[in-house]
């Protein structure tokens, strides 16, 4: 434990810059023997101690709310944490439920606190432990989570059903093909293999023809096209922008936000719609931080499935209409490419913690403006931009972040 002392400055009330200072995270895998109180412990204490604070300068918990998990849902809902921890300044906990955009919205709410002189350190940790569910049990969550009980649920609609037929639409209206499709997977799975805490570091990333010769799940997506359920946990210790650089530690500093919402299910949304939302909500981030699109450095983009990143990325305007597959075919978003994209490799190429995915690609975020990715550190970062969604993409909640220095 690290006996640092933090001098902090007096609260102000008003809008102040919301900085991560603290990542912590365990490695994506299969945990059966581990409890999710251990990863809970571990990832907390990791973004603690990098934050170079002792754990009683924490003075709040904003926890992601964890999926399908719920006993623990319950002790962390009555403010088990930080007893558990023993977070002695600590003096308030709530828990947030967004789906994949929970850990977004925990951030605002400590940005909350944080503004409004509640707290001057907040941890936000996430925890998800697929390989102790009974299978039926997973079977019966994703086959409820974002599906319509009335209209589609009684005939099966599935995600991986569902995906299929906007992937199918969307190459049909783009003229994008499969292989290139496929080498979205590649793309991800390519900064995977760089990642210690994804489930395939160190895996040779496979080739668009091992993806297309996977077996067919729904067509046209393939087994590599889909995710892979796993146990993972991280956590972030954020602040104040001007603590942070009182401190003098690196800090990913939040510089612009956006958000939309479009539906519950797919099945009663507009996909002009959701384009729409992409582009107005990356533009609006964008304004806010007083940046253009061609400042920013790294597009840490989380859509779960590959479909959404060929879309986003014509939507937005980084490539010509119809043109997106052949960026990532042609490498330009791989390690060393001129668009560095997603660079955990989503939950394609992270394995898919529920809602953990997107704590991890704020981790990623930080971790890439800090200047600790290793071996996919991007050179001369200073610019993020990073999005979340929730739910089976019920919303777009769109982030730039900066460097502190």
């Amino acid at each position: 434990m690290l006996e640092v002392k933090i001098y902090y400055m007096e609260a102000q009330v008003g809008k102040q810059h919301l900085a991560i200072i603290g990542i912590g995270e365990v490695p994506t895998g299969t945990y059966p023997d581990r409890s999710r109180w251990d990863i809970i412990y571990d990832a907390s204490i990791q973004a603690v101690r990098d934050a170079g604070l002792h754990k009683n300068d924490i003075e709040a918990v904003v926890t992601v709310a964890p999926q399908a998990q719920p006993e623990l849902y319950a002790e962390i809902s009555f403010g088990k944490i930080p007893e558990e921890l023993g977070l002695k300044g600590c003096r308030d906990v709530c828990t947030c439920n967004a789906g994949g955009a929970s850990t977004s919205n925990c951030l605002r709410l400590a940005e909350q606190l944080i503004e409004t002189g509640q707290a001057k350190a907040v941890l936000i940790p996430h925890v998800t432990v697929h390989s102790t569910i009974p299978l039926s049990d997973l079977i019966n969550f994703f086959a409820k989570a974002g599906i319509d009980r009335q209209w589609e649920y009684p005939y099966g609609t599935t995600y991986n059903g569902v995906i299929a037929m906007m992937t199918r639409r969307y190459m049909y209206e783009s003229g994008t093909t499969e292989e290139e499709m496929a080498s979205v997977v590649v793309s991800l799975r390519k900064w995977a293999t760089l990642d210690p805490n994804s489930i395939f570091y160190g895996k040779e990333a496979p080739t668009v023809e091992k993806v297309l010769s996977s077996s067919m799940v729904s067509s046209p997506l393939h087994k590599r096209e889909c995710n892979v359920l796993a146990d993972g946990g991280a956590a972030l210790v954020v602040t104040s922008a001007d603590t942070a650089k009182q401190m003098r530690c690196p800090a990913a500093v939040k510089l612009g936000e956006s958000s939309r919402y479009f539906s519950a299910f797919t099945t009663t949304r507009s996909t002009e719609d959701v384009k729409a939302g992409f582009l107005n909500g990356t533009r609006e981030a964008l304004d806010q931080a007083g940046l253009t699109k061609e400042e920013i450095d790294i597009w840490n983009i989380y859509l779960a499935y590959p479909v959404g990143h060929p879309m986003f990325m014509e939507t937005v305007g980084l490539c010509e209409p119809g043109q997106a597959g052949k960026m990532f075919m042609e490498g330009h978003t791989w390690p060393g490419g001129k668009l560095p994209w997603a660079t955990i490799g989503d939950a394609i190429g992270r394995g898919h913690t529920g809602s953990g995915v997107s704590m991890a690609t704020y981790v990623e975020t930080a971790r890439q403006l800090m200047g600790k990715a290793g071996e996919r550190q991007v050179p001369g970062v200073s610019h993020i931009f990073q999005n979340t969604s929730g739910g089976s993409g019920m919303n777009f909640i769109a982030t730039v972040w900066g460097r502190n220095n």
